[in-house]
Order: structure tokens, then C-alpha cells, then sequence
């Protein structure tokens, strides 16, 4: 995420030492992550010392490119996505340097997704253990916190949309042979406890339903394919050739072409799943996994689901929505899909909807509903998160496994219904700020009990 982590302070630029940082950067530079690669340690060397200069306001995606990569004033960031690669590569370096070399440095240099101008970051000081207590006659040994799952960053979500579908694949084998054993208080907090209470408590696991989105497959080849392939193969026309030829920087020569796709997961989905199954099984609760395609009644009767995606791609969305106070609605021409507020409160909007950045680097608004159902029959579990974008349905499933996040959604639920009992049923919409195709930061906008 661009958001620092919990355990660093940001270093405001009066209290920078130029000297300090020189030093880590010239560490830096000097490392095996970077020794090998002249353009990265042109481009960080670059970015620092600008910044340091006080000149981070004039770093663009234009001027590292003229300058750093040599492109000359006729550069075009748009036809040329150079410096948005190298930077995409600088911080997966940085990311490997402060796990492996510098992992003990204090001080940290970061490049923000999204963003071209560095920041600096000093871990806190850690403090001294007390010294041990000495035990007293009789007394029985305390036994150690149980060790609960870290807060995921941008590199990690990064690693995990590469490697989602051999997780996935593990997980699913795993969660769907073995329950773990429960302890005797799960590992979570008192929030995740209480809104996720239901869950832990059931006998059966829950099943975490993708959307089948109506997809296209494209694929470059070398030679033009004959007619008669299969599986069918669709040339794409030569206008619309070019636009994908720069958007995925295919190789010349050739031909594109693309083919219908029915079992397609988005990648913001699939780190949802992964989530949503280390939070599950660390509480105690096996989990399985389908797609809306395969799901009938029945299964809704008869099972513990949690269903992602919108109602574009997941089609028991709306049926289940059909009497609650937030829906979702489908992109009809110029119309984006959103979610729709049939009741706005004072100071609430009528409807959510994406909200662009209007410049390439900045960060898109975007919004997820969150639907904790009453099931089907009284003993079953019924989850939605539904973002408008796989993106924000992941943003939405990390604010359900993050203790203070549901914290906060627990303090909405008690001022909205403050004598109420049982499992909480509600509806919430939560906003994302995504760059890069990275949520970065999440909260809650709208909440209603059921």
C-alpha cells in the first residue's frame, strides 16, 4: 500500500537530514539488488536527490522520462510507458533490499505506488523488554499470544496476484479436506469475534463463490491461424489491433486474436479468497469454493456462502438484494453500474458510482456493499461483497478481516441499533481509493442494520 506501514513515521522535510539519507541511498545504490541494473540507480539517485533539493514537486512521469531514460523532449508518456515500468521494477527492488540487506536500517526510501516523488521513513526505536518476573511457588507457566495474521501491504497483494491461483489451489485442498482445529477462544479480537460470530460457530464450512464474468481471452501469434480452429479464435480488425498491440506491448508482426472465456476469476477476487481463507481457517473454520455458475436454491438453502463480485457477473446478486435498502445496478450505456442508496439520509448521495482519476498517476474513488444476510433457512450464513471493480471487492473483504476495521463498522452497528441482540445482519458501502489497480486506503461511508 502507499499508506506507511504501522511501525514507520513519515519524515517531514524539515526534519530531513540530507546527509543521512545521502548514506542509504549511496547503500542502496551499492547493494546486489541494484548493483546490476545502471537505469534503476539513475532513476532512485534521480527522484532522491531532486526531492532532497526541494525539487519533488517537478518530478513527473515526463521528466524522469527525458531525462532519466533519455527519451528527449519529443518524449510521449503516453505511447511510451518506460518510466511506469521502471518504476513498477524499483519498487519491487526496494521491497527486496529492505527484506533482505538493509533490513535492519532505520531509515527507509519508498516510492508510492502511483506516485514518481520518494519518501522517507524511520523505523521507531524499539523498546526494551521488562525484565522477567520471577515465577512464584506454584505459579503455572503463561503460555505465548496466539500469533495473529499481519495487516497485507502493496507488496504482498502484489506477490499474491501472481501467485493467486497456486495459493488458491493449496488453500482450497487444505480448507476443503481438513477443518482446523479450533482453540478454545479463536484467534481475533472482540469485533472479529462478534460480527464473524456466526461463522465460527457453524458446523459447516463456508464456501466462497466467484463470479463468472462473460469473458474474452487475447493472444498474440506468430502466423495468422486457419480458419477452422479450435477452440474458436475470432481475428481481431486491424483498428482495434493497434490500440492492443500498444496496451500490452506485443511484439510486431503476427496476428491478435481472442476467444470466448467462461471460467475467468478476477485477480481482486481471488486475493479476497485468499483473505477471506487464512482469516476463516485461523478462526477455526474450514472453507470450500465454486462459482455463481454451478450455484442453484438449493445451495443457498443448504450452505454457508459468501458471494463476490457485482451483479454483471454474479447473478444471485440481485434476487437476494431485491428487499434490501442498498442495491446494486448494472452499466447501461453511458450509465456506470453502482450501488444504489433507496433511502439516502441527510448528507448521503442517492447513488455510489467510480470516480475516476483524471490524471494517469492518481487515484480512482471507487465503492464496495457489503450485505451480511439473514440466509436462507435460520441455521445458514449468508455473505455478499460486491465491489464495482475486483479491486474494491478485495478492498472491502481486507476491511472484514481487519480487526480495527471491524471495530469501527461494530461502533456504526451499536449507534444504529443499540439494544440489539443476536448475529448482526447489515449492510455497509465502503469506499476505496485505488491506484496502479491497488486499493490503498478504505472506510466505511453508509451503514444499515437489518
Amino acid at each position: 500500500m502507499s499508506t506507511p506501514p504501522q511501525n514507520t513515521a513519515t519524515l517531514d522535510p524539515a526534519d530531513l537530514n540530507p546527509e543521512e539519507i545521502q548514506a542509504e541511498l549511496h547503500a542502496v545504490l551499492r547493494s546486489s539488488s541494484f548493483e546490476r541494473s545502471e537505469k534503476l540507480q539513475k532513476f532512485l539517485r534521480f527522484i532522491c536527490e531532486m526531492t532532497l533539493r526541494g525539487d519533488g514537486g517537478r518530478i513527473n512521469e515526463y521528466l524522469i522520462g527525458s531525462e532519466v531514460f533519455l527519451r528527449g523532449p519529443e518524449y510521449s508518456p503516453s505511447e511510451d510507458s518506460v518510466v511506469r515500468r521502471q518504476a513498477h521494477t524499483l519498487r519491487q527492488k526496494l521491497h527486496e533490499y529492505y527484506n533482505g540487506e538493509g533490513s535492519n536500517h532505520p531509515l527507509r526510501i519508498e516510492l508510492p505506488v502511483g506516485r514518481y516523488v520518494p519518501v522517507f521513513r524511520r523505523l521507531p526505536a524499539e523498546p526494551s523488554p521488562p525484565p522477567p518476573e520471577a515465577p512464584t511457588a506454584g505459579a503455572v507457566p503463561e503460555m505465548p499470544a496466539a500469533i495473529v495474521a499481519a495487516p497485507v501491504n502493496q507488496w504482498s497483494r502484489r506477490f499474491w496476484a501472481g501467485g493467486a491461483t497456486l495459493v488458491l489451489m493449496a488453500a482450497g485442498y487444505y480448507a476443503g479436506t481438513v477443518r482446523s482445529v479450533a482453540p478454545a477462544s479463536p484467534a481475533g479480537g472482540g469485533a472479529t469475534e462478534e460480527i464473524w460470530g456466526p461463522w465460527i460457530a457453524s458446523p459447516r464450512p463456508a464456501i466462497i463463490c466467484f463470479s463468472s464474468p462473460m469473458t474474452t481471452v487475447l493472444k498474440h501469434f506468430e502466423t495468422v491461424l486457419p480458419a477452422d480452429t479450435v477452440p474458436k479464435r475470432f481475428r481481431v480488425q486491424a483498428a482495434e489491433e493497434e490500440v492492443y498491440r500498444q496496451a500490452f506491448h506485443l511484439p510486431p508482426g503476427g496476428a491478435v486474436y481472442y476467444s470466448p472465456a467462461v471460467n475467468q476469476t478476477k485477480v481482486g477476487e481471488a486475493i479476497a479468497a485468499v483473505q477471506l481463507t487464512s482469516m476463516l481457517t485461523r478462526l477455526g473454520t474450514s472453507v470450500q469454493s465454486t462459482q455463481s455458475r454451478f450455484l442453484s436454491w438449493d445451495d443457498l438453502r443448504a450452505n454457508d456462502l459468501i458471494l463476490l463480485g457485482n451483479n454483471e457477473a454474479n447473478r444471485w446478486l440481485d434476487p437476494l438484494l431485491i428487499d434490501a435498502p442498498f442495491q446494486l445496478t448494472p452499466s447501461a450505456g453511458r450509465r456506470q453500474r453502482a450501488v444504489v442508496n433507496r433511502a439516502p439520509r441527510p448528507g448521503e448521495p442517492s447513488e455510489y458510482i467510480i470516480n475516476y482519476a483524471a490524471e494517469e498517476n492518481g487515484a480512482d474513488q471507487e465503492y464496495a456493499l457489503i450485505s451480511m444476510l439473514p440466509g436462507m433457512t435460520a441455521s445458514q450464513r449468508l455473505l455478499l461483497i460486491s465491489g464495482l471493480n475486483a479491486q474494491a471487492t478485495q478492498a472491502a473483504t481486507e476491511y472484514l478481516a481487519s480487526e480495527s476495521s471491524l471495530s469501527a463498522l461494530l461502533t456504526r452497528l451499536r449507534q444504529e441499533s443499540p439494544n440489539h441482540k443476536g448475529p448482526w445482519h447489515f449492510q455497509a458501502v465502503v469506499k476505496a481509493e485505488v491506484r496502479d489497480k491497488v486499493p490503498t486506503r478504505t472506510w466505511l461511508v453508509a451503514v444499515r442494520v437489518l
